[in-house]
């Protein structure tokens, strides 16, 4: 029983279905929730207009004004600490070849890239006071952005975990 539970939950994070599962599903869940409010609403207040597109507003005011209180509170030490972890993940994947630190970094550096278009995006609302049609168009475009992103982000973990899995495959063959 031990060999099972050694293939099913092991280090080896390309290779893994366990690691593909949480990349889809993070992908999955960062690009359904932009600004911390669900595509349906967005299309809702499109579609509908009325109390959704009123509801759909105030949840990305709600939603922008929490982020930029964090955000701007905090900035200098929230940078800190990103850019340290990020860091200290790719120097331990790629300097010194640990694949599970590699998988991390493919999976973190484009959700930080996220987050910071994200940012932006809420300052520019804030700061434009965007509505109507303005706000929906913004919230798609980010949307469709992040969607460029994590897929080109998949392709990238793709890519380099079946680089990586035979070459590895072909150095233990000979």
């Amino acid at each position: 029983m031990e060999g099972f539970y050694e293939k099913v939950i092991r280090s080896h994070s390309f290779t893994s279905i366990w690691y593909w599962i949480v990349f889809a599903l993070v992908w999955t869940r960062t690009t359904h929730w932009t600004l911390g409010v669900p595509y349906e609403d967005a299309r809702n207040a499109r579609d509908l207009g009325g109390q959704y597109a009123t509801d759909f507003e105030i949840k990305i005011e709600i939603n922008i004004r929490k982020t930029l209180d964090v955000f701007e509170g905090h900035s200098v030490f929230v940078t800190a600490c990103v850019a340290f972890l990020l860091g200290s993940v790719f120097t331990l994947g790629f300097y010194f070849s640990l694949q599970m630190m590699q998988a991390v970094f493919l999976l973190m550096f484009p959700l930080t890239i996220v987050s910071v278009l994200s940012i932006r995006l809420a300052q520019r609302m804030r700061d434009e006071r965007l509505h109507g049609e303005a706000l929906f168009l913004a919230y798609v475009w980010h949307r469709r952005i992040k969607q460029g992103i994590g897929a080109f982000s998949i392709f990238c973990a793709a890519f380099w975990g079946a680089m990586h899995t035979l070459f590895s495959l072909y150095v233990v063959g000979f």
